[in-house]
């Protein structure tokens, strides 16, 4: 333990050594902690070192806008590994100043037009000083420009997609160009609209604050870790359970997701609750004789169980995502016939599918975990280059209504759920899937609009199963 807190205070030490112009670092302590504040004029960091049975590290970052950007937890083990955080967690602090700037992506048909009102529209907010930054798309391209944007704004000649375009992006300002504004290139009326319209959100915007430092569940817990692919970024979160009920959730928000940030979700959890007698994974990604590769975030062949294993004697499982949630959905809806779960993180083409029959997973040789459609778009003719189709909704609905056919076709399954943000409704789906299929042929299609749920219920379940087995043959 000495060691311990002899390295949090060589941690501290380094922080305050290495501190850059562009933040103020002040420190406070008391008996329990080490607390380092990060400020800038547009977010505000925060180092806290908790001295406990371990040292707990928390690393945060809350933007002015009250979003939290970045937060993370760890077990203080190991000084480079800690170094390595906090120069990943510094890094974001310091792109907030680029954050503060509004950003607002225009849109048309190819760009042409809106590219050119853009370029009015900078040239105004720089005179008058409006911190705003414009661009323009063809529509195309619109959905993979979406991610750092403030506001989407959809030329009038286009307004006929404006809908499908409000249906697909919830969390952001989604308007049509006012045609007076676009036809007269009026910048000063377009930018007084777009504050009244930020000020509005402001106003409206409540960010509940998580309860972060109590992470200690009481006796007999069970750790749920989720690593979800969702917007085109990993999402690590976890539960942990007390006789299944939930008695601390937390998520892990990164720009990048690496393996240890599992191992020290976990690592850190272990420490905190030395009862803790059961632990699940469930990620992206192919599972085979209890490894994982998700060649996404870099993981090859991964012993995760093994590692998870040395220092701690309970149960670990290890589950693939979808078919999680494919589980799930059958158990929380009461779904009784054979069904399957159509998964599409956006930005993936061919999607992922777990299939539930006689109220069990249907596992493929050796697990692919979700991934059979991108074995099957390999044989499966498009129209156009699939990573095309991948980036409008139209052209996902197009790779949706191919591979649930096929799908379909090969397993006679009649219900069928799917999670797409791309995909706006189930009806749009049905209706190309008649290109295909005859109308009185259709399966059972329902668009879903939240996993979470889902994917904790299958897993529970599943890893009940796989204990109770588990104890029998030991």
């Amino acid at each position: 333990m000495e060691n311990d807190r002899s390295m949090a205070f060589a941690f501290v030490e380094w922080i305050k050594k290495r501190k850059q112009d562009n933040y103020e670092l002040q420190e406070s302590t008391d008996d329990n902690r080490i607390v380092l504040k990060m400020e800038t004029p547009y977010a505000s960091g925060s180092v806290v070192i908790y001295f406990q049975e371990s040292i707990i590290t928390e690393l945060s970052i809350t933007n002015k806008k009250e979003e939290n950007v970045f937060y993370l937890h760890f077990e203080l083990k190991n000084l480079d590994h800690a170094k390595d955080l906090f120069l990943e967690m510094e890094e974001c602090l310091l792109k907030q100043w680029d954050v503060h700037t509004r950003k607002i992506l225009f849109c048309c048909t190819c760009g042409l037009t809106t590219s050119f009102f853009a370029m009015r529209m900078n040239e105004v907010a720089k005179v008058i000083g409006v911190d705003m930054e414009f661009t323009a798309v063809p529509y195309e391209n619109l959905f993979e420009n979406t991610q750092d944007k403030d506001a989407i704004l959809i030329a009038p000649q286009m307004s006929y997609r404006l809908k499908n375009v409000q249906e697909i992006i919830t969390d952001r300002i989604v308007m049509k160009i006012p045609t007076a504004i676009f036809s007269s290139y009026d910048a000063p009326g377009m930018i007084l609209l777009l504050k009244e319209k930020f000020d509005a959100e402001d106003k409206e915007k409540h960010i509940a604050e998580k309860q972060r430092e109590k992470l200690m569940a009481g006796d007999g817990a069970v750790l749920v870790v989720s690593v979800i692919n969702m917007e085109r970024r990993n999402q690590i979160a976890y539960r942990l359970y007390n006789k299944d009920k939930v008695m601390v959730e937390t998520q892990i928000t990164k720009s990048k997701y690496r393996i240890t940030d599992l191992y020290d979700v976990i690592d850190t959890v272990k420490a905190l609750n030395p009862d803790l007698y059961r632990i699940c994974i469930v990620t992206p990604g192919t599972i085979h004789e209890g490894k994982l590769t998700y060649e996404n975030a870099g993981i090859i062949d991964e012993d995760i169980i093994s590692k998870i294993r040395k220092g701690f004697d309970g149960h670990v499982f290890l589950y693939n995502d979808t078919d999680m949630i494919a589980l799930g959905y059958a158990m929380k809806n009461n779904v009784t016939e054979n069904c399957a779960f159509y998964f599409v993180p956006t930005g993936n083409y061919s999607g992922n599918i777990g299939i539930v029959v006689n109220g069990q997973l249907v596992h493929s040789n050796g697990h692919l975990g979700g991934r059979q459609l991108e074995a099957v778009s390999n044989v499966t003719t498009f129209p156009k280059n699939p990573y095309a189709l991948q980036k409008t909704p139209e052209g996902n609905v197009e790779l949706a209504a191919r591979y649930i056919t096929g799908l379909f076709s090969y397993t006679g399954i009649r219900h069928i759920a799917f999670y797409s943000k791309m995909i706006p409704n189930a009806e749009v789906l049905k209706e190309k899937m008649q290109e295909f299929l005859p109308e009185r042929y259709l399966p059972d299609i329902f668009k879903q609009d939240s996993i979470r749920e889902y994917l904790y219920t299958g897993t529970l379940y599943r890893m009940h199963q796989d204990a109770a087995l588990q104890n029998e043959g030991d």
